[in-house]
């Protein structure tokens, strides 16, 4: 939601205010409601203090935090007590710009998952490396140059570097199995898996046994590679699909917050984005974005899609072509 186009009191209205805020639960008479604000103009931690100090000052708000380092606060309040609306005002008579964070929730998602796939990634292809560093002597010697203890050692060696890639890098191949069997299906994760826990369990035989019935050659240096170029193609598909939903944000961002809305007697009405129906006619001032994806009823013009199709020319648009929501005329 863009700072420029905001209406603080644009969430007095139950429909916008609805889509923006998550109820909590009633208690002692208290309707408590928590919402994510977006802040703009901070530079420092004194900022945030000085916006939670604001925030918490404002009547009816139980608990207020603001992270210097997302810029966002988490506020929550009695909304029996005050409109969420006097929370963005205190905020902007505090110097600052402040706007609703509708997608708070799954950017912390994305972040949580990106942290949890980057170190993983990182751990496995360290641990490859490292692995590859302890094989090295077995594949250059000859025969009879590596002594079998040496050999021994530089497995045992191996089969520990192994064990972090194998319980912490793969953990998603496991679990993502572990589903798969639940439900009787088979995915992906089933044969990668599989195969994981057979190279190193047959290498583990191996490096501990070499006369059983595994043989004395392990595979160590072949399974963390494995993950670890697995976790790299998760990765970036992984960024790619945190690109798309970023860019679906973004694009939310440009709906505008109020529109106009014809009446069947032709009357204009401003109306909550939040309660357009389907057959609506609306209006759009040159400039500001569809606010639906719709038909073109009257006129022509050209049409922004830049952010949505990556066109960098505006796209001429007549009477009867359809438009998208967020692209600017």
């Amino acid at each position: 939601m863009s700072t420029d186009t905001f209406v603080p009191a644009a969430l007095d209205d139950p429909a916008e205010l609805a889509s923006l805020v998550r109820r909590g639960t009633a208690r002692a008479g208290r309707r408590v409601a928590e919402m994510s604000v977006r802040i703009e103009g901070m530079h420092c931690a004194a900022c945030a203090l000085t916006i939670e100090s604001v925030l918490r000052g404002v009547r009816g708000v139980i608990d207020a935090n603001v992270s210097a380092a997302s810029r966002c606060a988490s506020v929550r309040w009695d909304a029996g007590i005050a409109p969420a609306s006097h929370l963005i005002d205190a905020v902007r008579r505090a110097g600052y710009e402040a706007v609703p964070d509708t997608a708070a929730a799954a950017r912390g998602l994305r972040q949580r998952e990106r942290r949890q796939m980057t170190w993983r990634t990182f751990v496995a292809l360290f641990c490859s490396m490292q692995v590859m560093m302890l094989a090295t002597p077995a594949y250059v010697s000859g025969p009879g140059d590596l002594a079998p203890d040496l050999k021994r050692l530089l497995d045992w060696g191996s089969w520990l570097v192994s064990l972090p890639v194998l319980m912490f890098s793969a953990a998603p191949f496991f679990a993502g199995a572990w589903r798969a069997l639940r439900l009787r299906t088979i995915g992906m994760d089933v044969p990668v898996a599989l195969g994981i826990a057979v190279a190193f369990i047959a290498s583990s035989g191996a490096a501990f046994d070499p006369g059983g019935v595994f043989g004395s050659e392990v595979y160590f240096d072949s399974l963390t590679m494995f993950v670890g170029f697995l976790l790299a193609g998760r990765w970036l598909e992984m960024a790619a699909r945190h690109r798309a939903a970023e860019t679906l944000e973004q694009a939310v961002d440009q709906l505008p917050q109020r529109v106009l809305r014809l009446r069947p007697d032709g009357t204009v009405e401003t109306v909550s984005l939040q309660r357009l129906q389907p057959g609506d006619t609306v209006r759009v001032p040159v400039g500001e974005a569809f606010a639906a994806d719709g038909v073109l009823t009257r006129g022509e013009t050209e049409v922004d899609e830049s952010m949505l199709t990556g066109e960098p020319r505006p796209v001429a648009r007549h009477a009867g072509d359809a438009v998208v929501a967020a692209a600017r005329p």
